[in-house]
């Protein structure tokens, strides 16, 4: 009973941050059991981007585009937000700004029904700093932290 209970807390949890950001359709897999969240919009938004389907079993994490060449000489990129792969509470691991940070290495979690889903380091670089607070509510492609890459001399 306990569970359900917590259960029910994480979907009134996810209702109240639908509500205040907006968003109007929400789906959850865990474990084989589905819930769909729905509310009316309260205004059509100017520009939906199409979400991916939310999934917790992990993250998979693109590449970033080839940078195009223009010039002859290399120049650093800047630096590459972290960004949220689904709606739920986020964890900030214990890493100081200005630290150095691998690829892969898992930066951040982002809970959602209490099941922590690791956000890794797209690059390897140092991290300069955390776009949201610790325990905060974040939603899908929010940025989470900024690293700014290695340069080829480092």
């Amino acid at each position: 009973m306990e569970a359900v209970t917590e259960w029910l807390k994480q979907l009134e949890r996810l209702a109240r941050l639908m509500s205040q950001r907006g968003v109007s359709l929400l789906e959850v897999r865990v474990n084989g059991a589905q819930v769909r969240l729905s509310r009316a919009p309260v205004e059509p938004a100017p520009h939906e981007e199409p979400m991916p389907p939310l999934f917790l079993a992990g993250y998979q994490n693109a590449a970033p585009p080839e940078p195009e060449e223009t010039q002859s000489h290399w120049q650093p990129p800047g630096p590459i937000e972290v960004r949220s792969p689904m709606v739920g509470y986020c964890t900030l691991l214990p890493i100081e700004i200005g630290s150095r940070v691998e690829r892969g290495q898992p930066i951040a979690t982002v809970n959602v029904l209490g099941i922590p889903n690791e956000v890794p380091a797209p690059v390897t670089g140092t991290l300069i700093g955390w776009q949201v607070g610790n325990g905060e509510a974040v939603e899908y492609g929010q940025p989470i932290a900024l690293i700014q890459p290695l340069t080829e001399e480092e």
